[in-house]
């Protein structure tokens, strides 16, 4: 908590005093740390340290105004009644909402005990709101928004719906979502709006089909409606998901830094989350870059734990948060966590970006070593599934032999099965060119493991031109 001794400029005016307190700021990090989001909890806290430093910064730069305390997410200040009316007030409520997302609430009076009074008011009354004792009364309510900005590239309904659903769920007065599209042509917006509206009439019919028990699936240019088994309050959730209607915003590429500060300087007071889940990757280090650079860390990608099926399967019903899924912060990974840009002019530095570049690479890197991984265990389990088969053969074999005459019937189909083992891999690789697997045990780890990659990459690839 932090005091100056700055004394008001001007002693001939009307002196008020305001007390500013966070609302509902204990339960929002206790619930949000109850709920093991303390990545979350620990950016509430930043952002609450940055709101109250930038609401310092503006007291003590004006005239008639005094700031006596600054502290956790209170903030007493003295002022000058005749030169700063209510707007005044309401402007360093405004300041906490931008960067916590969270209302403030406001008690004015002649002196300190009388503001502390008024907005414990305030408080018990209409939280968000500013209570005086003066015939000048007025209250302001601050309901608390979410808006949810999707930056749209694949033309599938169901990354989109996903991420609506979860955020419905786990974040408080979802209000608006909106699709966006970057072009780099300016005559190309029309077509632009053209598949967003597409991409809006997709994800409500897919929505429209799912209440019903069906699934839209795409097959080649073509859509297939198919029955699926579904419990209702499943559908229950997908209907109440109708009633949010996306709007649509294009923004051409030049533009997107000043299209940026335009949604994050919208007159509402709101929480924003930036969803690139479906997002060109060509794209991706520019919009990040230029949200951390505004001090937007909430940056989300809907990322599915299992193998993937590219069906119903992956929609949000059939999965559960943090264990087949993860909404996951970008902005908070080891590289990102903690780092806070709190000035708009900040420039990155070669280094940040090499970072930044470093960072993506090392999300390559360990892609590939999953697939790797996933291959291995692949090739030992079917290495094992021969193993447990041949066992019983393998006794059967040795029981067979152990009869009178048993060796003597078996030697010639031992020799018979060996030599046509080896016949049969000749054939075939001499046919196929070399292109055929290997019938040699001891490759056959290797074969399983090379084929498995190479499924894994096929379906990586196919996934990544959806997104394309």
């Amino acid at each position: 908590m932090s005091f100056t001794n700055q004394n008001i400029e001007t002693q001939v005016g009307t002196v008020k005093y305001a007390f500013f307190d966070g609302d509902n700021i204990g339960n929002s990090i206790e619930n949000l740390l109850n709920n093991g989001r303390v990545k979350e909890a620990t950016h509430l806290s930043e952002s609450i340290k940055l709101a109250i430093f930038q609401i310092e910064s503006l007291i003590n730069s004006t005239t008639g105004a005094e700031l006596i305390i600054a502290g956790g997410d209170d903030v007493l200040i003295k002022y000058d009644f005749d030169k700063h009316d209510y707007n005044f007030l309401e402007n360093i409520a405004s300041i906490f909402t931008k960067h916590t997302g969270l209302s403030m609430s406001c008690g004015v009076g002649d002196n300190v005990p009388q503001a502390i009074n008024n907005l414990m008011n305030a408080k018990q009354q209409s939280k968000g709101s500013i209570k005086s004792s003066s015939k000048e009364e007025t209250q302001v309510v601050r309901p608390k928004q979410t808006k949810l900005f999707i930056f749209a590239t694949s033309d599938l309904p169901d990354p989109y719906i996903n991420v609506i659903a979860h955020c419905i769920a786990y974040y408080e007065n979802l209000t608006q979502v909106v699709l966006i599209n970057i072009t780099e042509d300016r005559g190309k917006i029309e077509s632009k709006e053209d598949d967003l509206s597409r991409l809006k009439e997709l994800i409500s019919k897919q929505l429209s089909s799912l209440v019903s028990g069906k699934y839209l699936k795409k097959k080649g240019s073509q859509w297939e409606e198919l029955d699926i088994e579904i419990q209702p309050i499943h559908c229950l959730r997908y209907k109440n998901l109708q009633r949010i209607i996306p709007d649509t915003k294009v923004i051409v590429y030049e533009d997107l830094e000043k299209e940026t500060s335009i949604l994050l300087n919208d007159i509402d007071s709101f929480a924003y989350i930036f969803d690139v889940t479906a997002f060109l990757k060509s794209y991706l280090v520019d919009v990040y870059t230029i949200l951390r650079f505004k001090n937007v860390s909430t940056i989300y990608s809907f990322e599915l734990s299992n193998e993937r099926t590219f069906d119903h399967k992956e929609l949000i019903h059939n999965l559960t948060y943090n264990k087949t899924y993860d909404y996951a912060c970008l902005a908070e990974s080891s590289y990102t966590n903690n780092k806070i840009v709190v000035s708009e002019t900040s420039v990155i530095s070669e280094s940040n970006y090499n970072r930044l570049v470093t960072t993506f690479n090392l999300l390559e890197r360990s892609h590939t070593q999953l697939e790797d991984k996933l291959a291995t265990n692949f090739a030992q389990l079917v290495l094992l599934a021969y193993f447990l088969i041949s066992l019983p053969v393998f006794a059967w074999v040795c029981w067979s032999i152990a009869q009178p005459e048993g060796w003597n019937r078996m030697e010639p189909l031992a020799f018979k099965l060996t030599f046509g083992w080896f016949l049969l891999t000749y054939l075939l690789q001499s046919l196929i060119k070399g292109k055929f697997l290997s019938l040699d045990p001891k490759e056959l780890f290797h074969v399983l493991k090379e084929w498995k990659k190479k499924k894994l990459e096929k379906s990586r690839l196919n996934s990544e031109g959806n997104i394309l």
